[in-house]
């Protein structure tokens, strides 16, 4: 029987709570004899994602290891499904939203973790059998400082709001994020979005739609059409903002409201380096790692003794408060049952 997580608004709102409340126990692995795999391929998300991807989690483990680690950008679904029925996987790791982790366990793409993975403790989310909770991102309204220094959105309902904010917006190609940011400004309450009444969202979405000027492929696409004067307001993440700024871009990110997501790692079935890549989602738990990462992205770890510790230093201001009543907290195990469906629409009305 498949194992489910509690891929909930109640279970994360527990774990990200629980440092202020008892003393968490750091992440425990019980013994892994070393892989005798050579080389693995991990998918990533580009631009300066893959870059903290190769400094915190691939230089590391190769180090440790002496097994050497091929970065893929953009390892999307049906990539991994058409791997996976051809009976030719080249991806070993994937680095998997909640949709794509849910939806791939739903249709078999996923090897079962093994027992030493399944027993690791001390984790905010526990593993599903198949795939393995990693860390949690945060999604928001970012535009140009120069062009909008004083006018411009900073919740879900000023994003849709063209009347108030009038200009070009940037829409992401992946429905999961989309919908709900759809229905929190057509007035539901974040608590309340699950199930997502898609009719309504995409009702919602047509009234955005003679306004959208770009729907990013990728996500560096969803800042650099900012970036790039493609846009006027886009929805990204802090870190893509960040870095942009830091290469000079004149950009700002609103965490007035959010989405919240969990992202997985998980092994595609019929990987012929499956134990070499349970070594490394493993590894990529390891507290140094998680607390590394977990800063240079601004994400929340999935080590509990790592979050408390962020939590209670000088740089944790970033981390989002998923209590508040506005931030959306993404429910995976709903997108497992609904994203095939759900993106063959949206990507029917993004063309339409």
């Amino acid at each position: 029987m498949t194992r489910k997580t509690d891929l909930t608004r109640r279970g994360l709102l527990r774990g990200v709570a629980a440092g202020a409340t008892v003393l968490a126990a750091p992440a425990v692995f019980t013994g892994r004899a070393r892989a005798a795999d050579k080389k693995i391929t991990v998918t990533s998300w580009g631009g300066n994602y893959h870059n903290m991807v190769k400094a915190n989690f691939v230089e590391p483990f190769t180090a440790e290891t002496g097994i050497e680690v091929q970065l893929v950008d953009n390892g999307d679904m049906a990539k991994v499904k058409a791997q996976v029925l051809s009976n030719s996987v080249t991806w070993d790791v994937v680095d998997a939203p909640a949709a794509f982790a849910t939806s791939g366990a739903k249709d078999k793409l996923w090897e079962p973790l093994d027992d030493a993975l399944l027993k690791t403790s001390g984790l905010v989310e526990k593993p599903n059998e198949f795939y393995m909770p990693m860390y949690l991102y945060s999604g928001g309204i970012l535009w140009d400082t120069k062009r909008n220094p004083d006018k411009h959105p900073v919740d879900f309902a000023g994003f849709y709001d063209v009347e108030k904010f009038p200009g070009r917006r940037c829409m992401r190609h992946l429905a999961p994020e989309a919908l709900e940011a759809a229905l929190v400004a057509d007035g539901v309450a974040p608590k309340d979005l699950y199930p997502l009444d898609v009719d309504r969202a995409f009702k919602k979405l047509d009234e955005l739609k003679p306004h959208i000027s770009k729907f990013a492929s990728s996500t560096p696409e969803q800042v650099s059409s900012v970036v790039q004067n493609e846009a006027d307001f886009s929805y990204s993440y802090y870190n893509r903002v960040k870095a942009a700024v830091t290469n000079g871009a004149n950009l700002d990110f609103s965490f007035e409201q959010t989405n919240n997501s969990l992202d997985f790692f998980a092994i595609p079935k019929g990987s012929k380096n499956k134990e070499a890549a349970m070594q490394f989602v493993e590894f990529c738990l390891k507290p140094k790692q998680q607390k590394a990462w977990s800063l240079a992205g601004y994400f929340v770890p999935n080590v509990q003794s790592v979050l408390d510790d962020i939590k209670a230093s000088s740089e944790g201001g970033y981390l989002p408060d998923l209590g508040n009543g506005k931030n959306v907290i993404i429910n995976a195990e709903w997108w497992g049952d609904n994203f095939d469906a759900v993106q063959r629409r949206y990507s029917e009305w993004m063309i339409s």
